[in-house]
């Protein structure tokens, strides 16, 4: 009985205790920052299950809104343009396009060059060969 209630008033003092400890909010983390040669303009092919040819002009800004125009050779030519936002982490851009339905992911390499993730991995043809979207350091003018 007598190590019953010792026991009992240590454990009601272990929980008071612990009560009492007031938790330190966390601190402000600084944003995100993208680096400055992220932005700009890119151009290149995708894969295309269903079509013959599927080639991509994206503008990536420097507010986190992107531009894609995107060019679907089937029977016929469709051009779409597609809005929305990315970001940029651990060298991968991460795009959320048309009111988030659309969601791509590109590795950058070396030389600012963007290479199409798949399944978390850049993606290769079978040919090996990778689809890149080169970057440009000025807009093509039409």
């Amino acid at each position: 009985m007598k190590y019953a209630l010792v026991l009992a008033v240590m454990l009601c003092g272990l929980f008071l205790g612990c009560s009492e400890e007031k938790s330190e909010p966390l601190p402000d983390l600084p944003p995100v920052e993208i680096p400055a040669d992220v932005f700009g303009y890119y151009s290149g092919r995708l894969p295309c299950d269903d079509c013959k040819q599927r080639v991509l002009e994206m503008d990536l800004r420097n507010d986190g809104s992107a531009l894609v125009i995107e060019s679907i050779l089937k029977d016929s030519l469709r051009i779409d343009t597609i809005r929305g936002t990315f970001l940029y982490a651990d060298s991968i851009v991460k795009m959320s396009l048309s009111d988030n339905s659309i969601h791509w992911m590109f590795k950058r390499d070396k030389v600012g060059n963007l290479a199409f993730m798949r399944s978390g991995e850049v993606y290769r043809d079978a040919e090996g060969m990778k689809a890149v979207m080169v970057r440009f350091y000025k807009k093509i003018k039409k």
